[in-house]
């Protein structure tokens, strides 16, 4: 496969996962797409024709506003034809001088995919990240309101947007990579209209001096919508809304231990503890912190992957333990706490003779223990005993593994196996230390 085919394969699997993730895949749905005949809807019925194996139906809407109208819809239906999809022309008769024609020409649109809705259809438009963020811009200028601001929906009463999760150029990247052909529409340079001239006078100046304002864009959007209760993943079912959820907790050492089994919703959560816990408070960790969430995602979606992770440095001295769905934040005063912890339970270990021994620091209260903690399991539940090495108890664990003892450690323990460990099981955490 060569680079280009690669790479065209990795934006399709990208759109995929967040339609997943989003909850825009749903198999009780017949799928239609817009496609104007520009690179964005052109490549969205590519993407949409990857993903459900040609299984969706194309819509085209020729407004009729230009001699070039009659050459889009011909361009639509050549790649319809190569994609083997069904296609559906609607025709206007708009004048691109008449009043408020964008509101006009969007509330026409709106009629004809509500049609489709009607019929079980749920209808894909190529909208993504820079019309939102123009969008976003425009309305703050115009309103007040904070629910206003927050850009084009992913997913609003039928309507989906799967390249809310792509810029235009990655977008145009994709198109060109297959070798993709489509048109370029005149009036989108036309100034009179009100998303054109924002963006020749803002948009195309802003990216040259501040490249990633779209990542700060999309994190600053997704905690405003998830205050404001209008986040896409607050209206999902109980399991995915699960997933999403975030708890966090100061542990013993004093470090920030976060727990969830998504983090990609709590960006900005991670960024403030970094920096809290940062001896310089400066420097700029977005990209660092997409790492971090994207190697969790590993470690949580991957059955092979090894469920523990670190440390990852950050900026100031900050360190991250990824522990299944745990992060721990942390920095150097708190590794020297551990790295006490570790030395008194060698010792306490080395002095027991028999493991038995520290069953006086059985806990009543699981949900009090400290983080890490230690289970020592009894003979008959070797076959659950960790394989690996505790990465803040090293020298500890590492002593029980030498002489076959076996034992456990959240959060490698299974939560059904949990349940029953905290009844069977010694747990020894730092509060038994004394520290």
């Amino acid at each position: 496969m060569g680079i280009s085919k690669f790479r065209a394969r990795q934006f399709v699997k990208h759109v995929q996962l967040f339609m997943g993730s989003m909850q825009l895949i749903n198999f009780d749905k017949s799928v239609l797409v817009a496609v104007s005949g520009g690179v964005d809807s052109i490549a969205l019925m590519y993407v949409l024709a990857d993903i459900f194996k040609g299984q969706l139906r194309v819509l085209h809407i020729n407004h009729g506003t230009r001699v070039e109208n009659i050459d889009e819809e011909n361009l639509v239906i050549k790649h319809c034809k190569i994609l083997g999809l069904e296609v559906d022309i609607v025709k206007f008769t708009l004048n691109l001088d008449q009043n408020n024609f964008e509101a006009v020409a969007r509330n026409l649109r709106a009629e004809v995919y509500k049609q489709y809705i009607q019929k079980n259809y749920w209808v894909h438009t190529a909208h993504h990240l820079d019309d939102s963020f123009e969008w976003s811009m425009i309305q703050s200028f115009k309103q007040s309101s904070l629910a206003s601001t927050l850009g084009i929906p992913v997913f609003n009463r039928g309507l989906v947007r799967p390249f809310m999760c792509a810029s235009k150029n990655q977008i145009r990247a994709y198109a060109k990579s297959l070798g993709l052909t489509w048109a370029e529409d005149s009036s989108n340079r036309d100034t009179r209209f009100e998303r054109n001239f924002f963006r020749a006078n803002l948009t195309e100046t802003i990216h040259k001096r501040y490249p990633q304002y779209l990542c700060h864009y999309v994190a600053r959007q997704n905690q405003l919508a998830l205050q404001l209760n209008l986040h896409r993943s607050l209206f999902l079912n109980k399991a995915t809304a699960n997933k999403s959820h975030m708890s966090e907790k100061r542990e013993a050492s004093g470090a920030m231990v976060l727990r969830s089994r998504d983090f990609s919703f709590h960006k900005h959560h991670i960024k403030e503890w970094i920096h809290f816990f940062s001896k310089t408070h400066r420097g700029e960790i977005d990209h660092e912190v997409d790492k971090l969430i994207l190697a969790h995602k590993k470690v949580i979606d991957d059955p092979r992957a090894l469920k523990m992770k670190g440390p990852l440095s950050f900026s100031g001295g900050v360190k991250i333990f990824i522990l299944n769905d745990c992060l721990l934040i942390c920095n150097d005063l708190h590794l020297d706490y551990y790295q006490q912890c570790d030395e008194l339970l060698l010792r306490l270990l080395e002095h027991s003779g028999d493991i038995s021994q520290i069953t006086d620091v059985r806990l009543k209260n699981p949900s009090k223990i400290f983080f890490p903690y230690l289970c020592f399991l009894r003979p008959e539940d070797r076959n659950k005993s960790s394989k690996l090495t505790h990465p803040l108890l090293p020298k500890s664990t590492l002593w029980l593994k030498q002489r076959k003892i076996p034992y456990s450690f959240y959060p490698l323990i299974s939560r059904k196996s949990r349940q029953k460990i905290v009844h069977t099981a010694v747990i020894l955490d730092s509060s038994a230390l004394g520290l």
